[in-house]
């Protein structure tokens, strides 16, 4: 009998993808899961991405440690895409530091099963996160409108934004965001230039500019923190970038809200 309770509508038990690049454990998870209910099984990242668009399963089970790029840039795709972002994704990894099974579910993972497994634990928590997917389901309908046209590289774009957004702060290199979001450095460059029309160091930019514009318009932070905060090294170059797009200084633009009445 199946530990999951399914709707009375389905007829058929709910699918899981295995993405997992070692033979043995994908192995080990079939022969456990496969009384239970339907599998498909993804060897890499880019083909783990794939069946997921193409079959959208109810939930999926993600290695960290892939051979084309890491569980978490994966996830990351996974949770940028509206034809994926609603599938539970479970993490299995060695890793069982509580700041790397954090950094796990903030990237938008249900569950995190620490390596080696314990084949009950697996099952119950598959089960609970199934269950938990079938009622958000039956609340809200599923979000994802696969009748809407979109690009297919609207996701990777959108990944990569949020990654930008998300870590304004300590962004160091164009290569390292390409690598973090799992693709190649010419493949970002290719793809801010084509929907965007601008380079990706560009982008960076107006973001730190328009973020730190809505910390002098919102806060009481001094400029020096609020350069430091969105990434500048030092106040001077925030100052510059700012005085290019605005026309003024940071100072002079905060001063400017403050006093409509010296505005020329």
């Amino acid at each position: 009998m199946s530990q999951f309770v399914s709707d009375a509508a389905s007829a058929e038990p709910p699918l899981i993808l295995l993405i997992d690049d070692v033979p043995e454990e994908l192995r080990w998870l079939t022969q456990l899961l496969r009384a239970d209910y339907r599998l498909a099984l993804a060897p890499s990242a880019q083909a783990g991405l794939q069946r997921a668009q193409a079959l959208r399963p109810d939930l999926i089970l993600l290695d960290i440690t892939l051979p084309d790029m890491d569980g978490l840039a994966l996830c990351r795709l996974l949770k940028a895409d509206p034809l994926t972002a609603a599938i539970p994704v479970l993490f299995l990894s060695a890793h069982s530091a509580p700041d790397f099974r954090t950094q796990c579910l903030r990237l938008g993972a249900v569950d995190y099963i620490c390596k080696p497994f314990h084949p009950e634990e697996v099952l119950a928590r598959v089960c609970v996160h199934l269950q938990l997917a079938a009622q958000i389901r039956q609340g809200r309908g599923d979000a994802a409108d696969t009748s809407a046209p979109r690009h297919p590289e609207q996701p990777l774009l959108q990944t990569a934004i949020r990654y930008i957004r998300d870590h304004l702060a300590e962004l160091q290199s164009v290569s390292l965001v390409a690598q973090q979001v799992g693709m190649s450095e010419k493949r970002l460059l290719a793809l801010f230039r084509n929907h965007l029309g601008q380079t990706v160091s560009g982008f960076i930019s107006d973001e730190r500019v328009r973020v730190g514009q809505r910390l002098l318009a919102d806060t009481l932070m001094s400029v020096q923190d609020i350069a430091f905060s969105v990434g500048y090294s030092n106040p001077g170059n925030f100052a510059t970038a700012f005085r290019e797009r605005h026309g003024c200084s940071p100072q002079n633009y905060r001063e400017s809200l403050r006093k409509p009445s010296l505005i020329a």
